[in-house]
């Protein structure tokens, strides 16, 4: 086998249901030279198992990292570039489904932009009954996604692909941000880099109870907190207006339940894609944020 150009990075941990859907999704979707690398974290439901099938049938293109023991995704993530051969790495999750060509569009456009060290795309969530449940976009340029990373994420996770050369420049995931790591991963990769995002559907999420972004969605909203804090230090002063938006996300994640939580920040997304509506919006959170201030 050709080495690698890309690194296809899945952690997993009790994932057997849909694992090998989204492995073959993978090789189904790209003729480039890839791996496949599934780091398993200790995993009680076969898992194991079925990476060992999933490697003797993709052979030498999937190689497996297992962790005894449950150490958390961060590590995975960690442990998984360690053995990555590929010039860019590419996320996806356990669960969820690779679109034809998103390897190709994601390498070309960063071979024909240097200057970018991340690149991710929209998604699209699915569910057992709905196929086409719903529809994530992103802002698209570096300027656009660094005006909103203080509120919004710039990327869905399971979307991006990033040159391990800038990886390896960063202190990688940080355990202590989980499950808010990836949003911190960004800040530092942007501090090195310009972001983009390709407008077009090129990973389908799957939506379900058992997602992790349901499942640990009260400790992802205070590490969110905590990543934002890191960014007022390292990345720039918030304004009243963006740390007021992190307090109110912070109570929402507690008071909330996660469906109705995650509904909202689509929906926030598809208002902030009416660039003017979602100015104006932003424009009356400050201004309110300022007089509850004020009235304090």
């Amino acid at each position: 086998m050709e080495k690698p150009l890309v690194s296809v990075l899945i952690p997993v941990f009790n994932g057997a249901q849909y694992l090998e859907e989204t492995v073959h999704s993978v090789f189904e979707s790209t003729n480039l030279p890839v791996e496949a690398i599934l780091v398993d974290d200790g995993s009680t439901d076969g898992s194991k198992k079925r990476c060992c099938s999933l490697a003797a049938q993709y052979h030498g293109q999937v190689s497996i990292v297992n962790f005894n023991k449950n150490k958390g995704m961060t590590r995975c993530l960690n442990e998984g570039i360690k053995v990555a051969k590929g010039e860019y790495i590419a996320r996806i999750n356990q669960d969820d489904l690779m679109v034809k060509g998103r390897l190709e569009k994601q390498v070309a456009f960063l071979e024909n932009h240097p200057e970018h060290v991340v690149v991710g795309s929209y998604i699209e969530l699915f569910t057992a009954t709905n196929k086409h449940f719903d529809m994530v976009k992103f802002p698209l340029d570096d300027k656009a996604l660094k005006a909103i990373w203080m509120t919004l994420s710039p990327f869905a996770d399971p979307a991006v692909m990033y040159r391990e050369s800038a990886f390896l420049k960063t202190n990688g995931y940080s355990q202590v941000m989980w499950p808010a790591d990836d949003v911190h991963m960004w800040y530092m990769l942007g501090k090195l880099g310009k972001l983009a995002n390709i407008p077009q559907v090129l990973t389908r999420v799957r939506w379900h109870n058992k997602a992790g972004s349901i499942m640990s969605h009260r400790l992802q909203m205070k590490k969110t907190w905590e990543v934002h804090q890191w960014a007022a230090i390292n990345i720039r002063k918030p304004s009243l207006g963006e740390y007021a938006f992190w307090a109110a996300e912070y109570a929402a994640g507690l008071v909330f339940p996660p469906r109705f939580n995650w509904f909202v920040y689509r929906l926030m997304r598809k208002l902030w894609k009416k660039r003017q509506f979602s100015l104006s919006l932003w424009q009356v959170w400050e201004k309110f944020s300022y007089a509850l201030a004020w009235a304090k």
